[in-house]
């Protein structure tokens, strides 16, 4: 009984462990796998036959899943490419990692359609999970903005939902080729239910990555409900950026959209799209940024864009204080965000 725990509690290790232990999933799989023997061999690492759940999840996924290594893939008709020459720009997306489902199969958001009809080729980076880790997918992400460039693409922009977001981070912190990121409730270390003592690392290493960015403008979207979110992100990325300074956009918790997946719905692709396409495009718009600029430019360049909702309207009000890069549509005003991140 105390081995069926045991083995179930190993199953369960999130990422952020097998990183401190010095192992990738792929690699406990492997080891788990292998016949036990409690005879100890010096300077070897050794584990028991557990996880064989696990073991057989991953043997049940299709080969071409389990067997490959992150594959950059298109996210529209091929006859629908420009190239480098025509295109006004590519998009890489990368979504998320659940250790319950294989994520690579999620469906592209509705947003990157947009980039699509304005122009732009887009793909996506899709990595199975047994060999996603931050460090190999973001190297691999890192590669394809570099190889991508170099093919001639004028701007290469990394979008990424939750553990994508992580990653392309740290490609724009690894590589002067990408020249923007998008990422959407950013988070790689567990939930309050998964790891309450631990996800607080979603704020404190987001801020050293942002930190780390080289050149790239950054865009980033947190909402309410995500239990991924420590809580505060938003102005403290906000200064983080700005000390940098980089250009960027951060909208915390807009009204209407909810949960860590509300960057994949057509709500958040309505609202945010237009704004999104014009911020990567540049549009020769200042270092600090806000929607409502961005959507105004999205229109004089002759973008199709409803207009501009209510809850977008409310920002102008808010206190001379508030930089005017954080669109904080909840509370309209800063918070005091040492408490909330742990007095980082």
């Amino acid at each position: 009984m105390r081995m069926r725990r045991q083995a179930r509690n190993l199953c369960e290790l999130d990422d952020y462990v097998l990183q401190d232990i010095g192992l990738t999933r792929a690699e406990l799989l492997w080891e788990a796998a292998k016949p036990y023997a409690p005879r100890r061999v010096p300077g070897a690492r050794q584990l028991p036959p557990l996880c064989i759940a696990a073991v057989i999840a991953a043997a049940i996924l299709p080969l071409e899943i389990s067997a490959a290594q992150a594959q950059l893939v298109r996210a529209q008709d091929a006859a629908s490419l420009l190239g480098a020459e025509r295109a006004q720009g590519v998009v890489i997306w990368s979504h998320g990692r659940s250790l319950v489902q294989e994520s690579s199969l999620d469906p592209t958001p509705e947003y990157i359609d947009a980039f699509r009809a304005a122009g732009w080729d887009t793909f996506r980076l899709n990595r199975p999970s047994i060999t996603d880790t931050l460090t190999a997918s973001a190297a691999a992400l890192a590669d394809e903005a570099e190889a991508l460039k170099r093919s001639g693409y004028r701007r290469v922009v990394l979008a990424g939902q939750s553990f994508g977001a992580f990653i392309s981070l740290i490609a724009a912190g690894h590589s002067d080729a990408v020249d923007t990121v998008i990422g959407t409730a950013p988070a790689a270390y567990g939930s309050a239910q998964s790891n309450p003592m631990g996800y607080i690392l979603n704020a404190t290493r987001l801020y050293d990555l942002l930190g780390a960015v080289r050149r790239a403008r950054v865009a980033l979207f947190f909402f309410k409900g995500d239990i991924f979110d420590p809580g505060g992100r938003g102005p403290m990325a906000d200064q983080v950026l700005a000390a940098h300074g980089l250009a960027h956009l951060v909208v915390d918790r807009p009204a209407g959209l909810r949960t860590h997946w509300a960057g994949a719905g057509a709500a958040f692709a309505e609202e945010f799209a237009p704004c999104l396409v014009a911020f990567a495009a540049g549009n020769g718009l200042g270092d600090t940024l806000d929607c409502r600029n961005v959507g105004s430019s999205a229109r004089r360049a002759g973008m199709e864009r409803s207009p501009t909702p209510p809850a977008l309207r409310r920002r102008a009000s808010y206190p001379p204080g508030n930089s005017v890069s954080v669109i904080d549509l909840q509370i309209g005003r800063r918070e005091d965000v040492v408490p909330a991140v742990g007095g980082r």
